[in-house]
């Protein structure tokens, strides 16, 4: 007996053909090695060191743990390219980089421009059926109060934003209803928004780190809103006080979040499991961006924050057939457009994306080479660089670069100005700002920066 997977009508005929003129047969429990489904998950405002995957002390990703123990490939030292949703989910969606979106907001506003080919778009030309849930105000197909143009829903036949800024829990009821509409093969992109602030997980969770009292934090702090610490970092206003209860109480929902939206990451593996899918689909997580939690005296994300706990996010890819592990790599989000595009059959032309495909390391290992790797990033008025210790964090306002020490096993630390290596980083953040932001200089990018920054805030963002 042929063991074909349920495809599309093309798709079919042409396996059962290729089982025919070879006479294939497979084991029951061999994976499909036809056109793969693919799913992703991202997960807003998620950074990976408050992952127990990622080492993190309290147990906050079990699902997410038992699910890479099984079948993902873990990579270690990955990296956001810029530390807000936009323009770090263009960069997810088209493989390229942020200064592509922001050197041109003033044309397109968030929206990825027209002459920018999507991850859809791409698959739904090579016959996969396309849709998309999100809960984002930002990853919208039509305009909100934040992105005032939409422009995200290019190549999604289906595009639901009806969960707008709601939990994990209808993100997932809407996807399931997805997966009645989309025929084989097909590609789900799933935007959830736990835990961005406010970290407020619904009532119908059971606590585990945050009780639901909160003896000496602040009744907005216990409410998960952080606003009041915006105000005191970012407003200048002194009446706006807070301490280390409120800090600490703030920190203890976030974790909450997360643990809450694991319990619905176990309910869609659950799901394709129910429906059969899980042999045969690509699933990738991921997130665009992570949160500062004061770690180096600041809160949240955007503005000009590109610290560690804004840039280190968790990456999974559960390919199938192959079998679950650990890359230690430097890899970026921007890698992920080009990956999946080699993994499902349709590679990009050299040099058509600014990411590179990860499927050589995913399929036989971390190089030698990894090691004289360098990852990238832009947010507001700084740019970043890292190596396999050491981060870089230039401001274009004061010309001020700030070396970093990265720890494995929390935020960073800042390094002695002259550390041995931390000149190469300089020529090579130079080098890259030169060549993704010809004829820009500080000021202009300074100046955007801030409008874009102000418009946020003036908007309730940030």
């Amino acid at each position: 007996m042929l063991c074909v997977p349920r495809l599309g009508p093309r798709a079919r005929a042409a396996a059962l053909a290729l089982a025919a003129l070879v006479g294939a047969g497979c084991a029951a429990r061999e994976p499909s090695r036809g056109p793969w489904n693919l799913l992703v998950v991202l997960v807003d405002t998620l950074r990976a060191d408050r992952l127990s995957l990622y080492g993190y002390g309290r147990p906050t990703s079990p699902a997410l743990d038992r699910f890479a123990r099984e079948r993902g490939v873990v990579f270690r030292r990955a990296w956001a390219n810029a530390g807000c949703t936009f323009p770090s989910v263009n960069s997810i969606l088209t493989g390229r980089w942020p200064q592509h979106f922001l050197g041109r907001i003033e044309k397109f506003g968030m929206a990825i421009p027209p002459d920018t080919p999507t991850l859809a778009e791409r698959l739904a030309a090579r016959g996969y059926s396309t849709g998309a849930v999100s809960a984002s105000i930002i990853v919208r197909a039509t305009p909100s109060t934040i992105n005032r143009q939409g422009g995200f829903e290019r190549g999604f036949q289906s595009f639901d934003e009806s969960c707008e800024s709601r939990s994990a829990g209808c993100v997932n009821a809407r996807a399931f209803a997805r997966l009645d509409a989309l025929r084989e093969p097909w590609f789900l992109y799933l935007h959830y928004l736990d835990p961005h602030h406010p970290y407020r997980p619904p009532r119908h969770h059971r606590a585990v780190f945050a009780a639901r009292d909160a003896p000496g934090a602040r009744r907005w702090a216990a409410h998960g809103e952080p606003r009041t610490i915006f105000r005191r970092l970012y407003e200048g206003d002194r009446t706006a006080g807070f301490d280390r209860d409120d800090v600490r109480r703030l920190s203890d929902l976030y974790d909450e979040e997360i643990r809450y939206f694991d319990g619905r990451f176990a309910a869609l593996l659950a799901e394709l499991e129910r429906r059969g899918l899980s042999e045969r689909t690509l699933v990738v997580f991921l997130s665009d961006h992570g949160e500062e939690l004061l770690d180096h005296e600041a809160w949240g994300h955007c503005r000009d924050l590109a610290f560690d706990t804004l840039l280190s996010t968790p990456l999974v890819l559960a390919v199938p057939g192959l079998g679950p592990g650990e890359r230690q790599s430097l890899v970026s989000n921007l890698d992920l457009a080009p990956t999946l595009l080699d993994l499902l059959g349709f590679p990009a032309a050299p040099g058509e994306l600014d990411g590179a495909s990860l499927r050589p390391i995913l399929e036989r290992g971390d190089p030698a080479a990894a090691a004289s790797r360098r990852l990238f990033a832009a947010q507001g008025r700084s740019r970043t660089v890292r190596d396999e210790s050491r981060q870089l964090l230039f401001d274009l306002e004061t010309s001020r670069a700030t070396l970093y020490a990265l720890d494995a096993g929390g935020p960073s630390r800042e390094a002695a100005a002259g550390a041995r290596g931390a000149e190469s980083l300089r020529v090579a953040l130079l080098g890259w700002m030169r060549e993704r932001e010809p004829g820009v200089d500080a000021a202009q990018a300074v100046a955007r920066a801030e409008a874009l920054e102000h418009e946020l805030r003036a908007l309730g963002y940030l």
